[in-house]
């Protein structure tokens, strides 16, 4: 599967026959879903129109879910097997020779298509029963607000591809699973979950019942736990490229959200088949990179949030359940993960900075509890037609508008105040076994021992690290007394390893003293030489990312990631307008 990379792959945009097949397999796929839905409009039998009515026949959906969902199903699995096998690959090899020179690449594209082309089947299929409140494509052609939820998401996600051939075009490959354009495609296909917990409860409305229905509510609040914590997989994998905030509020926002969903829809319970999908899943995404010998993402399994959403839905119910349940999942939750970080991160959570974990950790359950409830009673207020008493989506929006501040405020990576480094190298025999070798260069292992310019209080982290020469790994540093630390294992300075001494701190400063990293001419970037000698502390992204372009117009930064985050941002507004609308009842009785 891995080729030696003597000469670094190109560090921009794919080559133009690259982009082509690209678009001629995106024609394979969607020029015969647009016949399929030309001739299903006109009332024509055709072999996916059968295959549907087979389907409804068989779990007792709508026509217009059954095939879709299954469908959806199978495409958002293929995509994250694709990028579970994808992130570890960049951070062992670096980056592509192309798009398509990565195998990994080819289930995440072929799985957002398939996202997509599950939306348009699902309009396609639209005939009555439909649900009460629907969306109008064009005349009498009426979709359900679900079948609209995943077509956009889709759309999203498959137009994250060509969008990321631009951005190496204009701004360098960014290696990193958070790159923008990489957002906007796992944002896209896991967002699909969110079209489809909307499609099963139109579904629920026309008639659709049975143990399959209701088994679905808690499965997929589970799919969208296993999706969601792929935003986390940096983490996971222990090479992150964002403070260490960023994965706690995650975690207790992604955690409580879905947990939520899960107990509401299913009852007691809930929450152990919702861990269940998201435990299960990360097994199955392992399969690859265990053959292949890369690192394989390891979770934090959510089981104390779990409890407390189990035992606080025993007790209350609506907002007061969802205040209490984040409350619970932002305390005794994240006490839980970090205690099981230290044994299951390659990064654990450093015992220091508790206080701040569970006050973030908190703040972002609460806000996800209150997601949860909101969507979940949106859900129910669709499959009964009946609107619930009482706020209906000021909670909501309070817990969106706060998970918005949250990740803002945490998410940015900060530059260094000014630090140095007074580095000796002693040679080492060996280190650590190099699963994927990517280099004929001799190899050449060295421990590091620093003396800082002034002290670090409390770091977050202050570890030996090295990626992309075949492998990749974090080697804690010991204080030798005095200012003075030496890396506990040598690291590689040969061949296509970046080494160096990453430092990140509780104000979010992410920073790192290069000691290692070979010339990349397609990147523009000089060798950096191992050997003795005062060096300073850089940002870290300039280091881990090295093939971004530094000559790019400040301006058409700032486009870009406006274009993108208006896109991103667009897919969560219309998810919050469509349930909405969906639970919009005119002409009915509220609940009482």
């Amino acid at each position: 599967m891995h080729v030696l990379a003597h000469e670094a792959p190109p560090a921009g945009g794919a080559e133009f026959t690259q982009v082509l097949i690209a678009a001629a397999m995106a024609a394979a796929v969607f020029v015969p879903v647009l016949l399929f839905v030309v001739a299903e409009r006109a009332g024509r039998p055709n072999p996916v129109g059968r295959l549907a009515d087979r389907a409804a026949d068989r779990t007792g959906l709508p026509r217009w879910a059954a095939l879709p969902m299954g469908l959806a199903g199978l495409s958002g699995f293929s995509a994250l097997v694709g990028v579970y096998w994808d992130v570890p690959i960049h951070m062992e090899l670096g980056r592509d020779e192309g798009p398509l020179a990565n195998p990994s690449h080819f289930p995440i594209y072929f799985g957002l298509m398939g996202i997509l082309a599950s939306g348009l089947i699902s309009a396609a299929l639209a005939r009555d029963p439909l649900p009460t409140r629907t969306f109008r494509v064009y005349k009498d052609w009426r979709v359900p607000m679900g079948s609209v939820q995943m077509t956009a998401t889709g759309l999203v996600g498959v137009a994250g591809f060509p969008l990321d051939d631009v951005w190496h075009r204009l701004f360098g490959q960014d290696v990193t699973e958070w790159g923008p354009t990489h957002i906007l495609m796992i944002g896209g296909g896991v967002g699909v979950v969110l079209g489809l917990q909307l499609l099963l409860a139109e579904a629920r409305q026309v008639g659709a019942h049975g143990r399959l229905v209701r088994l679905l509510g808690p499965v997929l609040a589970g799919a969208w736990l296993m999706g969601a914590s792929t935003f986390l997989m940096e983490f996971d994998l222990g090479v992150p490229q964002f403070p260490m905030l960023a994965q706690v509020v995650l975690v207790g926002l992604i955690g409580a959200w879905t947990l939520t969903m899960g107990r509401l829809s299913w009852g007691p319970g809930g929450t152990l088949i919702v861990l269940g999908v998201l435990l299960g899943s990360r097994l199955l995404f392992s399969a690859i990179p265990a053959v292949a010998d890369l690192h394989l993402a390891v979770p934090l399994p959510y089981l104390a949030e779990a409890v407390v959403v189990e035992a606080a839905a025993l007790f209350l119910t609506r907002w007061r359940f969802a205040l209490v349940a984040g409350i619970g999942a932002g305390t005794v939750g994240m006490l839980g993960e970090a205690a099981l970080s230290q044994t299951l991160m390659p990064n654990p959570w450093p015992s220091h900075q508790l206080v701040t974990y569970v006050v973030y950790g908190t703040a972002a359950a609460v806000a996800g509890a209150l997601i949860g409830v909101w969507q979940q009673e949106r859900v129910d207020e669709v499959a009964a037609r009946a609107e619930s008493t009482g706020p209906r989506h000021l909670p909501g929006l309070l817990g969106a508008l706060a998970a918005v501040g949250l990740m803002a405020s945490v998410a940015v990576p900060q530059d260094p105040a000014p630090l140095s480094g007074d580095v000796r190298l002693t040679e080492a025999m060996a280190g650590f076994e190099v699963s994927n070798p990517n280099s004929d260069a001799a190899p050449r292992w060295a421990h590091a021992t620093i003396r800082l310019d002034r002290p670090v209080e409390n770091p977050v982290w202050l570890n030996g690290f090295a990626w992309q020469g075949g492998d990749f790994a974090t080697t804690p540093l010991e204080d030798v007394g005095d200012g003075v630390y030496r890396t506990a294992q040598p690291l590689p300075v040969y061949g296509q390893w970046k080494s160096g001494v990453r430092l990140h701190t509780p104000d979010g400063v992410m920073a790192i003293l290069p000691i290692y990293a070979p010339a990349d001419p397609a990147a523009n970037a000089a060798a950096i030489e191992a050997r003795d000698g005062a060096r300073a502390f850089m940002a870290e992204i300039d280091f881990l990312q090295r093939e971004r372009k530094s000559d790019t117009p400040a301006v058409l930064w700032t486009v870009a990631y406006l274009v993108v985050g208006l896109i991103f941002a667009g897919m969560w507004v219309l998810f919050a307008w469509l349930y909405a609308g969906a639970a919009r009842v005119r002409g009915l009785h509220r609940a009482v």
